[in-house]
């Protein structure tokens, strides 16, 4: 394979006939110097690459935002984290993004072994000082266990949002994880939150840099009332 190539690429010569009017889907032969996203330096920004390709690092990072590649992400910022023996009993837990922009948080309300979850509905607040957010849950299931480590020390969740910091272990029902995005279609969407945050705040305010700078932690005690309130039904209402 030549360098500058998409690794997935299969290049071969056909024979076809030049008095049929349309040639359609024929492979690009040896000795083309045509160059496009899959023969060119442009196939990383391939969704399908970004999906299926080799994994550098544990994390992807935009700007700061830290989000884990390998799970799969509702877009009210919340994650599951899928086993590979059981797609049923799952994790769930917020992300990079949320924990930084709702700030420290002191208290978690989650809700109780057994109870059953709806996907988009209200099923845990997070308390951040006299301020809170509602998160949604992010498929069907019933609540099997509750993470013991944020009940004693809830900034956790700012520590380690992906792993030590995880909220609920769910028995997943239903179809709903097929609906989360995954791979190169979470990476976009994630990108773009990221664009959409960067709008959303004046130059002025500092909590990420106009010119796309990184971001900072504990964004949401930089905020006004009214710009908290405009942030979080933004990203999370």
């Amino acid at each position: 394979m030549k360098e500058g190539q998409c690794p997935f690429l299969e290049v071969t010569t056909v024979t076809f006939c030049k008095a049929f009017p349309l040639r359609k889907m024929i492979p690009v032969d040896k000795n083309s110097r045509q160059k496009g996203m899959c023969n060119g330096s442009g196939f990383h920004k391939c969704m399908i690459y970004k999906d299926r390709g080799p994994r550098g690092e544990e994390f992807d990072s935009t700007r700061g935002f830290v989000q884990k590649p390998d799970y799969y992400q509702h877009p009210r910022h919340v994650w599951v984290s899928v086993p590979e023996d059981s797609r049923t009993r799952v994790k769930v837990g917020i992300d990079d993004f949320a924990q930084k922009l709702i700030g420290k948080i002191d208290r978690i309300s989650l809700p109780a072994e057994g109870s059953i979850i709806k996907e988009n509905s209200i099923c845990m607040i997070l308390h951040s000082g006299g301020r809170k957010v509602k998160m949604v849950a992010p498929i069907d299931g019933v609540v099997t266990a509750t993470n013991p480590v944020i009940v004693s020390d809830p900034s956790s969740v700012n520590r380690s949002p992906y792993e030590d910091g995880w909220l609920l272990a769910v028995t997943a029902t239903g179809e709903g994880i097929k609906r989360l995005l995954h791979g190169g279609a979470a990476r976009s969407w994630f990108e773009w939150e990221v664009e959409k945050l960067q709008r959303f705040f004046s130059p002025g305010l500092g909590a990420t840099a106009a010119d796309g700078g990184e971001s900072l932690a504990d964004i949401g005690s930089r905020l006004s009332d009214a710009q908290w309130t405009g942030l979080t039904a933004l990203f999370f209402g």
